[in-house]
């Protein structure tokens, strides 16, 4: 298994250039750049998070509480039939990062066990579907966006995976580890329930994106216009 640092190092490195890459086509600007470069950073060390109670495991449930607490103590204040005030937002974010930190991990950690459904190809998918509805549906951004905000989460989320696999492989000792093909497989038949739930979650996920042709005209990918793709995409 490759290290904390490993991952991190990887996720930078990989991040970085994709994000240069769409930056330099054209798909965003530099404020988006830098912002899925983020995202695909974190991306790469969410598989570890069902790892040992470890200080990157805490760390990151402490940036997730307090990312997803800033969020709802906006969302709460614009759909409440009153103004909850900034001490009342203040409140639900403390409330929300606290969650995570600390009752939210130490149930995520009996109920998960390291290199389970967490390293898988499914999991990954499921989380950059479940990033690019939110980022559309939530955090309201163009099409374009959010599937980059998805597709980098899956980048990132692949690396880590990628690396853990390499590391299985030892190539000075020319031997193979026990861990080989435990961390890029494509679904967990030991957690089949999970992985069940996760392709029930793939399909759900899939209704709600929005249109992909603006990503993909602007890859280069679709020789279509964009116009009939979105009249006949699939959404709920």
């Amino acid at each position: 298994m490759a290290n904390f640092r490993g991952h991190l190092t990887g996720g930078v490195l990989i991040s970085g250039v994709v994000a240069f890459v769409a930056y330099g086509e054209g798909l965003v600007n530099s404020t988006e750049t830098q912002a899925l470069f983020v995202i695909g950073t974190v991306a790469s060390l969410l598989p570890d998070i069902d790892a040992n109670d470890s200080k990157p495991v805490r760390a990151l449930f402490n940036v997730l509480g307090v990312i997803l607490g800033f969020m709802v103590a906006f969302k709460v204040d614009d759909h409440v039939p009153f103004e909850v005030g900034v001490l009342g937002q203040i409140a639900i974010w403390m409330g929300v990062t606290l969650f995570v930190a600390f009752p939210l991990r130490w149930e995520f950690a009996y109920l998960t066990a390291h290199r389970g459904i967490w390293h898988t190809q499914l999991m990954a998918l499921v989380l950059a579907l479940a990033t690019t509805v939110m980022a559309d549906l939530w955090l309201d951004v163009e099409p374009l966006l959010a599937w980059l905000a998805g597709g980098f989460v899956l980048v990132g989320y692949l690396t880590h995976l990628t690396l853990d696999e390499i590391a299985s492989v030892d190539l000075l000792g020319r031997r193979v580890k026990r861990s080989f093909g435990t961390a890029l497989k494509p679904l967990s038949l030991r957690a089949w329930p999970w992985s069940l739930l996760l392709i029930g979650a793939t399909v759900f996920l899939l209704g709600l994106t929005p249109d992909p042709a603006p990503v993909l005209a602007g890859m280069g990918q679709l020789g279509i216009p964009t116009d009939p793709l979105s009249t006949h995409w699939p959404r709920w």
